[in-house]
């Protein structure tokens, strides 16, 4: 009996050395693995700015009298691809170039794009008439850099006696007036004009009340030109430098020239000449340089 006794004990004994043996072992191996376990955790978690990492995106809703669509903008508001959308009676046209920042008023990223007729339109200015319906682009407050495209159908049956398509404008009604947006193209074979926006208010085809008399053929042939158009080329791939120019030029006619902009005596189009639509008036003036800045 006390030899089994003695046997039983040197049993425990051996069992307990081997679990405190095996229990040193992977205590051993756990403490090699922490730090490792710690690098990739901490690597794969929070990878370092220069790693370049993917931006999340953000689905994009937009609404154009119907016409529905989505699109993706990461989370600092920048869109992922060039969007040009119609309505479906092509009386409005929205066009974004990739990597245009949309953000709303609280300077967060933009999820909607509503445009929609507006119901109880406000009273035309005192000098024009309002050519067609008042559309409504929300949500107001919303800013785009670079600017957006707008572009608006117009019924040439609509327009005043007397008025040219070439006097129509597009204004935006914001703090209980009218703003007219001093830049347009005008396409007559379409009936379409085109300006640039950069934020969301309600906007309109105006047509002035007061429009300059006709001229006799004489007068106009000895009278040198009273209008300047300045048009300005560039790529869809635009540098730094480009977009300067632009900006430089646009600021300089604003500033210096407000009055013959608001009259038509200076108009500025901006066009890319990777654009189809622009192809005939950029075949028109080539060879040219781009970007480059034609006066004529």
């Amino acid at each position: 009996m006390e030899i089994w006794k003695i046997v039983k004990v040197h049993r425990v004994k051996r069992l307990q050395a081997n679990i405190a043996a095996k229990t040193s072992y992977y205590l051993l191996l756990v403490c090699l693995a922490l730090p490792l376990m710690v690098s990739c955790t901490t690597s794969s978690s929070a990878p370092p700015e220069t790693t370049g990492k993917q931006l999340s995106a953000y689905p994009l809703k937009i609404d154009v009298l119907g016409t529905k669509s989505e699109f993706l903008v990461d989370s600092q508001g920048k869109l992922k691809t060039k969007i040009n959308l119609s309505s479906a009676d092509n009386g409005v046209n929205l066009s974004l170039n990739e990597g245009a920042m949309l953000l709303d008023k609280d300077k967060k990223p933009l999820q909607t794009i509503h445009v929609a007729i507006d119901p109880s339109p406000p009273p035309s200015p005192d000098d024009a008439y309002t050519i067609g319906a008042v559309y409504d682009f929300s949500p107001h407050g919303a800013n785009f850099n670079p600017q957006i495209k707008l572009s608006l159908s117009y019924n040439l049956e609509e327009l005043p006696e007397g008025v040219r398509e070439t006097d129509i404008y597009i204004a935006y009604y914001q703090d209980t007036e009218w703003k007219k947006l001093l830049y347009k193209n005008i396409d007559t074979e379409r009936h379409k004009i085109t300006t640039q926006i950069e934020h969301f208010a309600r906007f309109a085809v105006l047509a002035p009340k007061e429009h300059p008399t006709s001229e006799t053929p004489s007068a106009m042939s000895s009278a040198p030109a009273d209008r300047v158009e300045i048009v300005y080329f560039h790529r869809t791939n635009r540098c730094r430098g480009c977009i300067y120019a632009e900006e430089g030029t646009r600021y300089t006619l604003e500033t210096y020239f407000k009055d013959e902009l608001a009259s038509s005596k200076i108009t500025l189009k901006v066009l890319n000449v990777e654009d189809k639509e622009n192809a005939p008036i950029v075949k028109n003036m080539a060879p040219l340089p781009h970007p480059c800045l034609s006066i004529r």
